[in-house]
């Protein structure tokens, strides 16, 4: 019966103990190893601590990618129908970016597009004549007699409105200038000259042999392929979610008995489907590099922020009770289970999105001696 009741006053005790450890607010240095007795036990344990700072989440991924010499564009016509007049380039030439490789004419008539100009300048010596008729109104709404409260009225009502139709026909005749102007654009551009040019600079392949000088085009008609002298591709079929369209990446190749390194950027991937290529390929394009690189095979290597301004903790200090998750801090001297909410994990790291505060030290490792 006694030790009955002596066993609620040692829990008691045992608690108070506790409470006291937990608010003594003693601070360790980030990743000291504090050296704690174990009472009655003749044995002691050893903690690493993490203290929590706000820091970035980040994920790293790599990628084996093989290597693409040559940057490949096509020269193709635009959305509407045009016609041959010149092809500027031979298979094999050597171009520089922005250099003519064909020129093309539209299949608009010239007589439509000077017509429209003959309408355009007569509708505008029309709008002047207008506008000064509209003038006059005014001026005669103006020079109308006031001396009785009656004349004063009807003045004003006048001038009102005739000011009013003025501005009125100026509105509706600018727009109608305006829709008459771009129609001339429209008509021009539609008959003129269309110059396409080389988008990189490389060779000339691929030249189409199926059309001559004179020849009507269907819209989107490929005339030749330029393979680029001024960039690399590398391809890979891995990395789906991490190796993201404009995705910037670090490309290193092997070469003799050192790696060499560059920055490079992601040009396609499952997320924006690129019809050349198989829906789980990475593709990636670096710039020009004085290096000369070996034709083997690399790998690139991709960083993100998955989250920042976060708490973060290895993986292994983090326990599940009960379906909640949990961790060990460190409160003066004495190790307190904490529930927290993880977050986004990154390699060995964990977010945690609450439950920790600044200044925490959490354990992140232990053993006993």
């Amino acid at each position: 019966m006694r030790a009955r009741k002596r066993l609620p006053l040692l829990l008691l005790s045992a608690a108070l103990l506790l409470s006291a450890g937990c608010a003594s607010g003693r601070s360790y240095a980030p990743g000291q190893v504090q050296i704690l007795e174990t009472d009655g036990l003749g044995k002691k344990t050893t903690y690493r601590l993490q203290e929590m700072v706000p820091t970035e989440v980040s994920r790293t991924a790599t990628l084996t990618v093989n290597e693409s010499w040559q940057l490949i564009r096509s020269v193709r016509t635009g959305s509407a129908e045009c016609r041959l007049e010149r092809i500027c380039v031979t298979k094999g030439q050597e171009v520089q970016a922005g250099d003519p490789v064909a020129i093309l004419r539209g299949t608009g008539s010239t007589a439509d597009a000077e017509l429209k100009k003959l309408e355009l300048s007569a509708f505008s010596s029309g709008q002047a004549e207008m506008l000064a008729w509209y003038s006059s109104q005014i001026a005669a709404a103006e020079a109308l007699p006031e001396e009785t409260e009656a004349q004063q009225r009807r003045r004003s009502l006048q001038l009102e409105y005739a000011r009013l139709e003025y501005r009125k026909y100026q509105l509706q005749s600018d727009y109608t200038l305006k829709t008459m102007r771009d129609q001339v654009a429209e008509l021009e551009a539609a008959a003129g000259e269309i110059v396409l040019t080389a988008p990189v600079s490389g060779s000339i392949h691929n030249l189409s042999s199926r059309y001559a000088e004179g020849d009507l085009l269907p819209p989107g008609t490929e005339l030749c392929t330029v393979y680029g002298s001024e960039g690399l591709r590398f391809y890979g079929s891995s990395g789906s979610g991490t190796f993201v369209y404009g995705r910037e990446v670090e490309i290193s190749v092997q070469k003799g008995g050192r790696r060499i390194s560059f920055p490079g950027r992601v040009v396609s991937s499952p997320e924006v489907l690129n019809e050349l290529y198989p829906t789980n390929v990475i593709l990636l394009e670096v710039d020009a590099t004085e290096q000369d690189l070996p034709s083997n095979a690399g790998e690139a290597s991709v960083t993100y922020t998955v989250l920042s301004d976060v708490f973060a903790v290895p993986k292994t200090s983090i326990s599940t009770r009960d379906g909640i998750s949990c961790v060990e801090v460190l409160i003066g001297d004495t190790v307190c289970t904490r529930n927290v909410v993880r977050g986004p994990a990154a390699g060995s790291l964990v977010s945690i999105l609450h439950g920790l505060s600044q200044g925490d030290q959490v354990v992140v490792s232990s053993y006993n001696s």
